[in-house]
C-alpha cells in the first residue's frame, strides 16, 4: 500500500512551481475572499488556463503586499508538503506592483527568505515571459541578477524559437555569474524544438521537456549534457498535454536515462502536490516506488 504520507516524508525538491500560483486552491480561498467557478477541472490548453488567470487570480493581485502573500502561501504549502528544496519562480513582471522598483522587488523577497529560511532551502528564480515587454525585461532582468537573491532564471511563453534572440543576452550573462539557466518547451513542442532551446540558450536545465520522449537521439542528447526536465504530470494531464496519466511520458524519460523531477507547475489549478503526484504514477503503474525514490532522491543530491 503507498500512502501520501510516505512521500511527504521523503525530502525532495521542487523545481518547477510558479509562485504566485504555487498554493493550494484552499489555502488561496480565504485569502482571495471569492470562489473560482468550476475549479479546479481540466483546461483544453494553456489559452483555457488563462481565462481564469485573467478574469480571477491576476485582478485580485494588486498590491506588493498581494505578491508577498501569494509567494507566502506558496512557500507554506512546499513546506507542508515536505519540500526540502524549492526553485520558486517569482515573475518580473511583479516589479509593476512594487512601484516599479527593483529594490523594492528585492526587498521583498528576501522578506520571504528570511521568513522560511530556517523551514526550507529556497531558491529564488527570476521568471521572464516571453510575452512581456522586452524592453522592460532588459531593462530590470539584470539589476535582478546581479543581486545574487536570484539562483536560476527561466523564460516561458509560447514554445517557439521566434524572439528567442532577445534574451540570449541575459543567458549568457546568467552564465557568467553563476546563474542556473531554464527554459520553458517541449510541453506543447516536439522534441526537436526541446535540443533547439538547450542549444541556443545553454541551458541547465528544462521546464517540461516531455516533448523530447518521442526521439532516443533527443534523449541521447540530454543525457550527454547531463539536462535535468522538471517535469510535471498532473499539469501535463490537466492542460491536455498528455491524453492521460496512464500515457504519461516520464516513463520513457526514465527508461533511457533522461534525469528527470517530479513537479508542481501551478499547484493552484492542478491540486496535486508532488507527494500525490508519487503516488499516483505508481498506482497508474507508469512508475514503480522505487523508482520514484529514485527521482526524489536524485533531486536533492547535492
Amino acid at each position: 500500500m503507498t500512502s501520501v504520507s510516505e512521500f511527504k516524508k521523503r525530502p525532495k525538491m521542487d523545481a518547477h512551481n510558479h509562485l504566485n500560483l504555487g498554493m493550494r486552491y484552499a489555502s488561496y480561498i480565504p485569502w482571495a475572499g471569492f470562489y473560482i467557478p468550476d475549479f479546479p477541472r481540466k483546461f483544453s490548453g494553456l489559452d483555457d488556463m488563462h481565462t481564469i488567470i485573467g478574469q480571477y487570480t491576476r485582478p485580485r493581485c494588486i498590491t506588493e503586499k498581494d505578491v508577498q502573500d501569494l509567494i507566502t502561501l506558496s512557500v507554506q504549502d512546499a513546506i507542508a508538503d515536505g519540500v526540502t528544496i524549492l526553485e520558486g519562480s517569482i515573475d518580473i513582471g511583479f516589479i509593476h506592483h512594487c512601484g516599479e522598483s527593483v529594490p523594492r522587488f528585492l526587498d521583498m523577497i528576501t522578506r520571504v527568505y528570511e521568513k522560511f529560511k530556517n523551514e526550507i532551502d529556497f531558491r529564488p528564480e527570476l521568471g521572464m515571459g516571453k510575452t512581456f515587454d522586452t524592453e522592460l525585461i532588459k531593462e530590470w532582468a539584470p539589476e535582478c541578477m546581479h543581486s545574487g537573491i536570484f539562483k536560476s532564471i527561466d523564460l516561458y511563453g509560447p514554445e517557439v524559437e521566434e524572439g528567442l534572440e532577445n534574451f540570449t543576452d541575459l543567458y549568457e550573462l546568467a552564465g557568467k555569474l553563476g546563474i542556473k539557466k531554464k527554459a520553458h518547451v517541449g510541453e506543447f513542442s516536439d522534441a526537436k524544438s526541446v535540443k533547439r532551446f538547450v542549444q541556443i540558450f545553454d541551458l541547465d536545465e528544462v521546464q517540461h521537456g516531455i516533448g523530447a520522449a518521442t526521439d532516443k537521439s533527443v534523449m541521447k542528447f540530454l543525457c550527454d549534457k547531463n539536462i535535468r526536465l522538471h517535469v510535471c504530470p498532473a499539469s501535463n494531464v490537466m492542460l491536455s498535454a498528455v491524453p492521460s496519466l496512464e500515457e504519461h511520458p516520464i516513463k520513457i524519460l526514465y527508461e533511457n536515462g533522461v534525469n528527470v523531477t517530479i513537479a508542481t507547475d501551478d499547484l493552484l489549478f492542478f491540486n496535486k502536490s508532488i507527494s500525490e503526484q508519487c503516488v499516483d504514477l505508481i498506482e497508474a503503474g507508469v512508475l514503480t516506488k522505487e523508482q520514484v525514490f529514485n527521482i526524489l532522491d536524485k533531486s536533492v543530491e547535492k
